[in-house]
């Protein structure tokens, strides 16, 4: 028995320091990699070039990044997808936890495992950087499905927060935004029946909440319950548990009521609260300085946010946002060139460039002193940052999530026309797990 414990001690042993020499002794010298980022403006593009252009000079390695715009999360996807087993897969691309999830599976395997360079002693980034980032962050790209394997690795991200007309509020006797379901939805309700004395169009019927179809916005909804969209510990979605269910209760009831309307049209919400219609609704909060040029334009009131009202004891806001994968590579050395890229992406003055022209949450909460400037022009920025601490994430990082997102917006779908909230979220359940158990079944083959 002691020899046989003795060989596999030795056996891991040998594996774990095979694995560490692999990235140990690369010499990233003269690399030369490709990384495919998201951005869609003009000024971001520019920072994405000069951050780039910047680090190319100053790496002492003599590495050259080629960082790239590719277009919206899906055609990303798309691209990627067409191009696995080529050797023009970009060297890092970014995606949605699921989408990376997708990218690693049988036929495809087209991601390294990230902690083979976060646990890297030579290549990982300095403890104090590791600490900034809260461990909510950086625990939403482990996935299960694939043994635990970090298949991406954070950089921003986006919080799910509900936008608040605090002078309507006012009319209708509140001080402050509704905290529990129960406050939120008799102050919805009651706005459905006594307009906004400010409202651009007063002939336009006045809405409680305005609700996105979407899986973020009922995920949301879960999450704020205590619920969450996937058991991390049985691997398994849990979208039947009793907070669950009572997320879809109310919005089902809400809707019944006519306290709740769906919003169909695409940044609907913003001009709908913009011009008073509208007293809650829901959105990222990438949307800030969005929603306050709407309301400036508009009915031009004083307005807040918070997380969607929660049964649990702190809020619980829907954070969530893409991450970078590293594709696998014989050449390790375009591996660790675009890790110490993403690395030098990192650094807290370039998280906060980035956050003035995007209006993300940067993962570092020291960047957050940096901002100053920033945080002035755009108050309810503060609001995210203290709701970040006991956040959740309604995206798992599973493959079977990309077909479950549709099918959760079809269940929106059916209790906002009415139908029995129990059987929508156990008929959603079994066909998300049944989704999930054929995933895991290719995975192990």
């Amino acid at each position: 028995m002691k020899k046989l414990i003795l060989a596999t001690f030795l056996v891991f042993g040998f594996i774990a320091t095979a694995l560490a020499e692999s990235y140990e002794s690369v010499d990233p010298t003269g690399a030369e990699a490709t990384v495919w980022y998201r951005v869609n403006r003009d000024s971001q593009v520019a920072f994405m070039d000069k951050m780039t252009e910047e680090f190319n000079k100053s790496n002492s390695y003599g590495i050259t990044i080629k960082a790239v715009s590719a277009g919206h999360y899906g055609e990303i996807n798309t691209k990627f997808v067409n191009l696995i087993g080529t050797d023009e897969l970009p060297d890092m691309s970014i995606g949605y936890q699921n989408q990376l999830a997708n990218w690693n599976m049988p036929g495809a395997d087209s991601l390294m495992d990230m902690n083979d360079l976060v646990n890297s002693a030579k290549w990982a980034l300095p403890a104090e950087v590791m600490s900034d980032i809260p461990a909510g962050f950086l625990g939403q790209d482990i996935a299960a499905d694939f043994g635990g394997q970090r298949l991406g690795f954070p950089l921003r991200r986006s919080m799910e927060v509900l936008y608040a007309n605090m002078d309507w509020l006012k009319e209708l006797g509140y001080s402050e935004i509704p905290k529990s379901p129960s406050e939120f939805k008799k102050a919805a309700c009651k706005a459905s029946k006594q307009p906004f004395s400010k409202a651009v169009d007063t002939s336009a019927s006045p809405m409680g909440w305005s609700f996105g179809t979407d899986a973020s916005r009922l995920g949301s909804v879960i999450l704020a319950m205590g619920g969450d969209t996937m058991n991390k510990h049985t691997n398994t979605y849990s979208l039947d548990s009793k907070e669950a269910m009572a997320a879809a209760t109310l919005i089902s009831e809400m809707a019944a009521e006519g306290c709740l309307a769906a919003a169909t049209e695409k940044y609907g919400e913003q001009t709908d609260f913009g011009n008073g219609r509208v007293l809650f609704t829901t959105g990222s909060s990438s949307g800030l300085p969005y929603y306050g040029k709407a309301i400036s334009k508009g009915a031009d009131f004083n307005w807040s946010i918070y997380s969607v009202p929660h049964a649990t004891t702190k809020p619980r806001a829907n954070l969530y946002g893409p991450s970078f994968g590293i594709t696998k590579k014989d050449d390790k050395r375009k591996q660790v060139a675009v890790w110490l890229w993403l690395q030098n992406f990192l650094k807290n003055e370039n998280l906060a460039e980035f956050v003035t022209l995007t209006n993300y949450t940067p993962v570092r909460l020291s960047t957050l002193d940096l901002l100053g400037d920033y945080r002035a022009k755009n108050p309810q920025f503060d609001i995210v940052r203290d709701l970040m601490p006991t956040a959740g994430s309604e995206t798992p990082p599973a493959a079977s999530y990309e077909e479950v997102r549709g099918m959760m917006k079809d269940a929106v779908a059916d209790l906002l026309s009415g139908k029995d909230p129990k059987s929508v979220m156990q008929d959603l359940n079994d066909q998300a797990n049944e989704v999930q158990r054929e995933i895991i079944a290719e995975i192990n083959g």
